[in-house]
C-alpha cells in the first residue's frame, strides 16, 4: 500500500484503505476501483490524496499507531461538541466530553501497544472538516510526545483533552474571519488570537475542566524564549502540556492543505521545528519529536533530487529525513532498486525534494 497524491491519481487504481468523510460517513470502500467521478468528488472535498494497493507497494506495509477508525470518531465527536456553540444542551455536551475522554483512554492503549513505533500521520484533511480533524491530529501527536516524555496514564488523559480542545475557543469567532482564504487584516488577526482566552473560559466555566486542561490550552501560543500569546510568558513558566501542543500544532498546521494555502512538505515543517527549538519551542519536547516524528511516513511517493521517483519502505529513529526508498521505474520488469539514503555512500549527494 502507498500513499498517492490526488494529482497523481489514475482510473484504475485500487482503494487500500477505506475513507470516511463528514459525520462518519463511509466515502470509499478499501478494494474500490477509482473511476473520474472518485477522483472529481475527492478534489471537490479537497482530499490531499488517498492510499491505494499496486504491484509495486504489495510489500510496503504501513502500521498505523492509532486506527483509522478511532481517529474519524473522535473526529465526529469533536464536531459535535463543536457545533453546540451556544452549549444549550450542557447535558449533551457532558456527554460529548466523556465520549472524547473515552476515545483518548482507546488511543493511550495503541499507542502504548506501539511503544516502538514512528509516528506515521499522512494528512487527509478536507477544507470543510479542518479544525475538527487538525484538533483530533494535534491530539494524536501530543499524546504520542507525551508517551514518550514517561507522562502518566492520568496525566495522558488530560494532556490529550488539552490538545482535542486547544482551538475550541475558534468556534466564537466570527466563521469568515477563521476561514478566510486570504491574509488577515491587523484586526482580524486580534480577533483570532482571542481563541486562546475564549477556549481557556469555555474550557473553565463551561465543561468545568481541571486546571491542566485548560491550561495547557490557554498557553499553546506562549513561545519558549518570550514573544507569544496570550500573557508573553516563556520557558517553564509556559505549562508543560502548552509546550508539547504549540509543537504539534505547529507541525500539523504547516502540513497540512488549507482553501488559502498548500501544505507544505512534511519534511519542511520538520525542519521547522527543529530550527526553532530554544527560541519558539522547548528543546528537550523538540528531541522527543525528532524521535518519534518521521516527516516522510511509509507509504509515502517522493521526488529524488536525481528526478526519480520513490516510496518510502522504512524509517530510522537516528535518520528521519533520508529513509530507506524503494524507486518506481517505468519499466515493470526491472529488477526493484532500493536505496537507503541515510547509509548507502552512492546516495549521499541524494535528498528528497518533493512528494508524488
Amino acid at each position: 500500500m502507498r500513499f498517492v497524491n490526488l494529482d497523481n491519481c489514475k482510473i484504475g487504481m485500487t482503494i487500500g484503505r477505506s475513507l470516511y468523510g463528514n459525520n462518519g460517513a463511509l466515502l470509499l470502500k478499501k478494494g474500490v476501483v477509482l473511476k473520474q467521478n472518485h477522483i472529481e468528488a475527492l478534489q471537490e472535498l479537497g482530499y490531499p490524496g488517498i492510499y491505494i494497493d499496486d504491484e509495486f507497494s504489495k510489500d510496503i506495509n504501513i502500521v498505523e499507531i492509532v486506527d483509522p477508525v478511532i481517529r474519524n470518531n473522535a473526529i465526529v465527536a469533536l464536531q459535535g461538541l463543536f457545533s453546540n456553540t451556544k452549549f444549550t444542551e450542557i447535558m449533551k455536551g457532558d456527554q460529548t466530553v466523556n465520549e472524547i475522554e473515552h476515545i483518548i483512554t482507546d488511543m493511550i492503549a495503541q499507542i502504548a501497544s506501539n511503544t516502538n513505533a514512528l509516528i506515521n500521520i499522512v494528512s487527509l484533511k478536507t477544507y470543510d472538516d479542518y479544525t475538527f480533524q487538525h484538533c483530533v491530529d494535534v491530539g494524536i501527536l501530543s499524546l504520542i510526545l507525551g508517551k514518550e516524555l514517561k507522562i502518566g496514564k492520568s496525566k495522558l488523559i488530560q494532556l490529550g483533552k488539552a490538545a482535542f480542545f486547544h482551538d475550541i475557543g475558534k468556534m466564537f469567532i466570527a466563521k469568515n474571519i477563521i476561514n478566510k482564504p486570504s491574509n488577515l487584516t491587523p484586526e482580524e488577526f486580534s480577533e483570532v488570537k482571542r481563541h486562546s482566552l475564549l477556549g481557556y473560559d469555555c474550557l473553565k466555566n463551561i465543561l468545568k475542566q481541571p486546571k491542566g486542561v485548560c491550561n495547557g490550552a490557554l498557553y499553546h501560543h506562549e513561545k519558549y524564549g518570550g514573544g507569544g500569546y496570550p500573557k508573553n510568558i516563556s520557558g517553564d513558566e509556559i505549562p508543560f502540556f502548552s509546550r508539547i501542543i504549540a509543537i504539534t500544532d505547529v507541525y500539523d498546521a504547516i502540513s497540512s492543505k488549507r482553501t488559502y494555502k498548500d501544505a507544505a512538505l512534511a519534511s519542511e515543517a520538520y525542519e521547522y521545528i527543529m530550527g526553532n527549538a530554544g527560541e519558539h519551542f522547548d528543546p528537550q519536547i523538540v528531541s522527543a519529536f525528532m524521535r518519534k516524528v518521521a516527516p516522510f511516513p511509509v507509504g509515502t511517493g517522493v521526488i529524488l533530487s536525481d528526478g526519480r521517483k520513490a516510496i518510502v519502505v522504512e524509517n530510522k529513529p537516528d535518520f528521519m529525513i533520508r529513509p530507506l526508498v524503494k524507486v518506481l521505474h517505468e519499466c515493470k520488469t526491472s529488477p526493484n532498486e532500493y536505496i537507503d539514503l541515510a547509509l548507502d555512500a552512492n546516495a549521499r549527494s541524494i535528498t528528497i525534494i518533493g512528494t508524488a
